[in-house]
């Protein structure tokens, strides 16, 4: 469970990255722009989270698994819905694409915390 704790330290910078994403992407829209989307194992979460937890997850908790195949849905339904969304030939149905990426992220970012706080809370 180490590492899924170390991985954990840095959420506040993995948080600020898909913030930055969203935000670029509803730059991009307003602007007509292109925007070079990522699958959620591209992004620098998804990277991360490939090479230090997927390796380690069947050995978790089973709460903590859990937890950690949650994250993953939630993540990659993120990355699944910003592909939906193209800069240069916007739909009508981009403005709810981007609502549904906006309350995906925010239960991202509150499963990770939740997760960092359980694991905090187990090593103390």
């Amino acid at each position: 469970m180490t590492k899924l704790a170390d991985f954990l330290k840095d959420v506040d910078l993995f948080i600020s990255q898909h913030a930055i994403y969203l935000n670029k992407l509803e730059k991009a829209l307003i602007e007509g722009m292109p925007f070079e989307h990522k699958d959620c194992h591209s992004c620098n979460f998804g990277k991360k989270w490939d090479e230090i937890v997927v390796p380690i997850k069947d050995q978790l908790p089973e709460d903590i698994r859990s937890m950690v195949e949650e994250i993953e849905q939630i993540h990659c339904g993120f990355h699944k819905m910003s592909i939906q969304v193209d800069p240069t030939q916007r739909k009508d149905s981009d403005k709810q694409n981007l609502e549904t990426m906006k309350d995906l992220s925010a239960k991202l970012f509150q499963k990770l915390l939740s997760l960092r706080q359980i694991l905090v809370k187990q090593e103390a």
